[in-house]
């Protein structure tokens, strides 16, 4: 199984937990336990053996992986220098948005004129750059953190604030998928803190159901974009009647 040996040490941890030991895992797998012994020493495995010894554990392989990430940490912040490169660089840009969102290498060459050798220069860099971890075949493992932020005012909101707010906007949202909603009035800051607190969490919604949507066929998911704002703001044109 093309995984890192560190995933086969957290396997024999779990056997451990479990009081499994070598002599048993032979019996319950029909082998000899120098065999078993020899596996682990080589740790080279099949994804069938790795699923067999899941079995005995009373768990998923899925839960195994999970676990094991689980335990490494995770980027949290690009370097200013990082989210500067990324803009200075579109094909990069592209390729990060999408293998954030879980796309394949034949994915983004599938939907960008893009070719193998641009694709795998822009994941070399991202693996540089500790955003991923790319793995034989092409693959990617992702680095960063759930609570993955941009710098405030970096250069990543300040792109999109110039570059991508204004023409999101412009858009049409007429269609039944798309929502544009604008509420005017007067609000004391407790009511503004509620709803803060509102929109923080059909922030974390979108998050739950992006993560969820990820099991759904490619072609059945399609880029979207959430811009959540509020703030205490004025039309220019009442400024000019405020006392001073």
């Amino acid at each position: 199984m093309a995984r890192s040996p560190q995933l086969i040490d957290f396997l024999k941890q779990e056997l451990r937990a479990q009081g499994v030991t070598y002599k048993t895992l032979a019996q319950q797998l029909s082998l000899s336990e120098s065999t078993i012994k020899q596996m682990f020493s080589a740790k080279n495995f099949s994804l069938r053996r790795m699923d067999q010894i899941c079995e005995i554990l009373g768990i998923e392989l899925t839960d195994l992986l999970a676990r094991y990430d689980a335990r490494e940490p995770k980027m949290e912040q690009l370097t200013l220098e990082n989210e500067r490169r990324l803009i200075s660089d579109i094909p990069l840009l592209i390729v990060a948005y999408c293998v954030t969102n879980h796309w394949s290498m034949e994915d983004i060459m599938r939907n960008y004129d893009l070719g193998e050798t641009e694709c795998i220069r822009c994941l070399a860099q991202l693996d540089r750059m500790r955003m991923i971890e790319l793995l034989p075949e092409n693959k990617v493992k992702l680095l960063i953190s759930k609570n993955f932020q941009w710098h405030k005012n970096g250069p990543i909101e300040q792109f999109f604030r110039t570059e991508v707010q204004a023409r999101f906007f412009s858009g049409s949202f007429k269609s039944q998928d798309s929502l544009h909603l604008v509420k005017l009035g007067d609000l004391s800051d407790k009511s503004i803190a509620q709803i803060i607190e509102r929109l923080n969490s059909v922030g974390e919604l979108y998050e739950e159901l992006s993560k969820e949507d990820r099991r759904q066929p490619f072609d059945q998911r399609f880029g979207s974009s959430m811009v959540i704002a509020i703030r205490k703001w004025e039309f220019d044109a009442f400024k000019d009647y405020l006392k001073a």
